[in-house]
């Protein structure tokens, strides 16, 4: 894929933000009377525990976003960042997650989601899963429009952009070529503290 470019849309989380604060702070705080107070009976396992779930909120909650370039979406998840070509997305739905499909794959990202009472309603008629662009619409939030229909809207418009651009028609060869330029980067720093906190937490019940 080419050099990272400039982020022009950066799509915020719908939900499971304020609750994510929280939790981080209540983590945090246990941490911080452990160290403190070694007398607090916290101890080892209760540390490790507390940050096994704080790395896991923080994942989970507050990590998560949907960012996209001119030429690029990017998905930051809890275990790894998917940076996929917007010319190569055949469809794109947001239900109770974002999901997004490059060829025979399909990817989802938290961030973007309507509540299961809203998923469950039927979609408006434009909203087919199939990527069929439809003019005028995604360029402003319209009045009484949640934002997830926004999204849609946004990115569906984003995606028929960058075919344009590319020359690039929905279900041709060339679109299923550029599925093999989607790059999924691991999380490293998340994943070695919930494997590392889950074992220590886990080698100090067995050995206490």
């Amino acid at each position: 894929m080419s050099a990272p470019q400039e982020y022009v849309e950066v799509f915020k989380p719908t939900s499971g933000r304020f609750l994510g604060v929280v939790g981080l702070l209540v983590c945090a705080g246990v941490v911080v009377i452990a160290l403190v107070d070694p007398g607090s009976g916290i101890g080892v396992t209760g540390v490790a525990v507390a940050v096994l779930v704080g790395a896991l909120v923080h994942g989970s909650m507050l990590k998560p976003v949907v960012r996209a370039t001119d030429d690029e979406l990017e998905l930051v998840n809890l275990f790894e960042t998917v940076r996929l070509p917007l010319a190569a997305v055949e469809s794109v739905v947001v239900r109770q997650v974002l999901a997004v499909r490059v060829g025979d794959k399909r990817y989802v990202s938290p961030a973007v989601g309507r509540t299961f009472r809203q998923a469950l309603k039927k979609p408006r008629s434009t909203r087919e899963l199939a990527m069929t662009p439809v003019p005028g619409e995604g360029l402003v939030a319209e009045e009484g429009m949640s934002y997830a229909d926004y999204v849609e809207d946004r990115l569906r418009e984003m995606v028929a952009g960058a075919r344009s651009r590319r020359r690039v028609k929905i279900g041709s060869p060339e679109q299923a070529a550029l599925a093999a330029d989607v790059v999924r980067r691991p999380a490293l720093v998340q994943l070695g503290l919930v494997v590392g906190a889950g074992l220590v937490a886990v080698l100090s019940l067995l050995l206490g």
